[in-house]
Formats: structure tokens, C-alpha cells, sequence
């Protein structure tokens, strides 16, 4: 799969300087000429973990929300700011 992706970056190489500009194309095309010849060596590797279910009475940080400081400006009762 890289090696494909890295070969169409090489291959289209005009075009993405054309559509995402000059610098991220030069960075795009120097990942794909640093890394395509280390592809061969490599194994791809799917890794599954399971985190076993907290106790019931347990709280996790998911579960808890904080509140705004008193005197902050957050908070639904403030008007939201948009800059220009």
C-alpha cells in the first residue's frame, strides 16, 4: 500500500506542487524518496488491544465534566466571539 501511495506521489509530482503548493510537495516527495527503499523489509503489523471494564463504582475521567471558573468567560450564558 505505501509503496503505491509513494509511487503516485513521485509520479504526479507536478501536481501536487500545483494543487497543495511548492513546499508541502517538496516534503510529500522527500518522505516517499526517504522511505520507499525501506518498504521491502518491512512486515505490516495490525495490533488489537483490550482494556478491561473499570468497576462499576468507579468514575473515569469520561465520566466527570468540569465547570467553568467563576468570573471566566466561558460558559452558554456568554455570547460567542467571532474574529475577523
Amino acid at each position: 500500500m505505501w509503496d503505491r501511495l509513494y509511487r503516485l506521489w513521485i509520479d504526479h509530482a507536478d501536481e501536487l506542487r500545483h494543487e497543495l503548493g511548492q513546499a508541502q510537495a517538496a516534503n510529500m516527495l522527500a518522505e516517499a524518496e526517504r522511505r520507499r527503499p525501506t518498504l521491502p523489509g518491512r512486515r505490516a503489523v495490525l495490533l488489537t488491544l483490550h482494556r478491561p471494564p473499570a468497576p462499576p463504582d468507579t468514575e473515569t475521567p469520561t465520566d466527570t465534566m468540569t465547570t467553568p471558573a467563576p468570573g471566566s468567560e466561558a460558559g452558554p450564558d456568554t455570547p460567542e466571539r467571532v474574529t475577523q
